[in-house]
């Protein structure tokens, strides 16, 4: 995989963005900001919500222009709204810039125009048909250049940097670690300019965490000069994300602009796998092509996380749902393979009554419980006639015995591993020497020396089939397992 996959470790971020559009908005924006007497930012509850928010306030704080920082509540629903646009009008604001929403933010955008102010939006989700009626729209997927598939807090990191080019500035390490962060957290495709957002702000994490990244590794007992993409994905995002998911997302801003609550954020974070443990012990799989699972009042911040596990475990699109006392479904949903959800709503939304947005990899979806059994029933048919293809993962060799410290290390340099910059993969095959379990994890030794820890049940004996990526941990050499039941397909 590593000579297949190879980010080019040289890269440097490209500096012009490689669009030639006429109506390419940066220097507009750039110019509306410098205009603009105070300015709203209005971001998302999740990691990359957060950190997009902090980029831009950094940018505008260095700027002297005057700003502030709105994110809604997990209950609110994602993305700007009109009640947004006026209680921020009502505090005296006269641009807003949007940063992971607004793309399908319509009617937001219509009562900032009846209000006189400017609606600029930043985003990176994928558009509809129709644009909002904004007064500017930045998100790469409209326009045809090489890069489209930044995190929200890589479109806002090239807003920061084109306003602090205009006074002859550089963007902060801050700035880049948050964007780094982001990029790694919102699984975004980890090549081009992703990567090096990716790997510049790993560096400087390494070095000189910001507060909030120190403190979360602290609470989490990690150590940040050995940080790698997995800290970023599973240690440091989602207890960041857990504050949105179950408290307020202005816990996790606070955390990461000044390092505080962490060991608050830490309780958070135990008690949302807690959640998450508790409601896949209900779930069973179902013959379902796309099955959809719904439970009264599942905390809506964790369905998300449920729903990725269930994929990964049942290999199918799945659909997460929380119902309310009034039979209002708010749901998640992950996919599987190269399955479009978004197409697949589109498909629905034609028959049922359904909103949803995302990418078509993770989306949301609401509808009403009362037409449960029509949109299963729809699903399957839609899954039937666009099925899934299987994931392919390319291995990298078959381990027969525990790696050599130096060759793993080596990895380091392709660091973060993620969305297309995969991690190294090898298959394992063996018997399960020893089983030691404690509350919630088993660790297997395999072959009386490959240990790792799963959460499934085995005994001495069984047989295993496993893709797993060799890590080093406080100097010793440890398997991560990516794959408890592979398909393996002979070229």
């Amino acid at each position: 995989m590593l000579w297949r996959y190879n980010p080019n470790t040289k890269i440097e971020l490209q500096r012009k963005y490689p669009v030639t559009s006429s109506n390419f908005p940066l220097s507009d924006i750039v110019k509306a900001v410098f205009e603009s007497k105070s300015t709203a930012i209005f971001g998302d509850y999740d990691v990359d919500g957060i950190a997009s928010s902090l980029i831009l306030k950094n940018a505008l704080d260095i700027l002297g222009i005057q700003n502030k920082i709105f994110l809604p509540e997990r209950e609110e629903g994602y993305g700007i709204k009109p009640v947004h646009v006026k209680q921020i009008k009502v505090e005296g604001f006269d641009t807003i810039i949007t940063v992971d929403n607004g793309i399908t933010a319509f009617d937001a955008a219509k009562t900032a125009k009846e209000l006189g102010i400017k609606l600029i939006i930043t985003d990176h989700h994928e558009p509809l048909t129709h644009l909002p009626d904004a007064y500017k729209i930045f998100n790469p997927k409209l326009y045809k250049g090489k890069y489209q598939d930044y995190a929200g807090a890589g479109v806002v990191y090239l807003v920061a940097r084109e306003l602090l080019r205009q006074k002859n500035l550089s963007v902060t390490p801050a700035m880049i670690q948050l964007a780094g962060l982001a990029t790694v957290a919102d699984v975004v495709p980890l090549d081009g300019n992703n990567w090096y957002i990716a790997r510049k702000g790993l560096e400087l994490m390494r070095k000189q965490p910001i507060k909030g990244i120190k403190e979360i590794l602290r609470a989490a007992g990690r150590n940040h000069e050995s940080l790698t993409g997995f800290d970023i994905g599973w240690i440091i995002a989602p207890r960041i994300n857990a504050t949105g998911r179950l408290k307020s997302p202005q816990m996790g801003l606070e955390l990461l602009l000044y390092g505080t609550n962490a060991e608050e954020v830490e309780k958070l974070n135990k008690k949302r796998l807690e959640l998450v443990r508790y409601y896949l012990n209900l779930v069973k799989d179902r013959e379902d092509k796309f099955p959809v699972y719904a439970f009264r009042n599942c905390p809506r911040g964790i369905t998300g996380l449920i729903a990725g596990r269930l994929t990964e475990k049942f290999k199918k699109p799945v659909i997460v749902s929380s119902v309310d006392s009034d039979g209002k479904a708010v749901s998640s949903a992950r996919t599987y393979g190269d399955f479009d959800l978004v197409k697949a709503f589109e498909y629905i939304s034609k028959h049922i009554d359904i909103t949803f947005g995302g990418h078509k990899s993770a989306a949301g979806i609401t509808y009403h419980v009362k037409d449960f059994k029509k949109l299963q029933n729809l699903l399957n048919k839609y899954t039937e006639e666009n099925p899934p293809k299987e994931e392919v993962r390319d291995l990298d060799g078959i381990l027969t015995k525990k790696p050599v410290l130096e060759e793993v290390m080596a990895f380091d340099s392709f660091e973060p591993f993620g969305y297309k910059n995969p991690e190294p993969a090898f298959l394992l095959e063996g018997t399960v020497t020893d089983v030691r379990a404690d509350q919630n994890w088993q660790l297997i030794t395999v072959n009386g020396e490959l240990g790792f820890f799963l959460d499934g049940l085995y005994r001495k004996g069984d047989k295993v089939k496993l893709i797993v990526s060799p890590y080093v941990k406080d100097g010793i050499v440890k398997l991560w397992v990516l794959d408890e039941n592979p398909i393996i397909l002979k070229s």
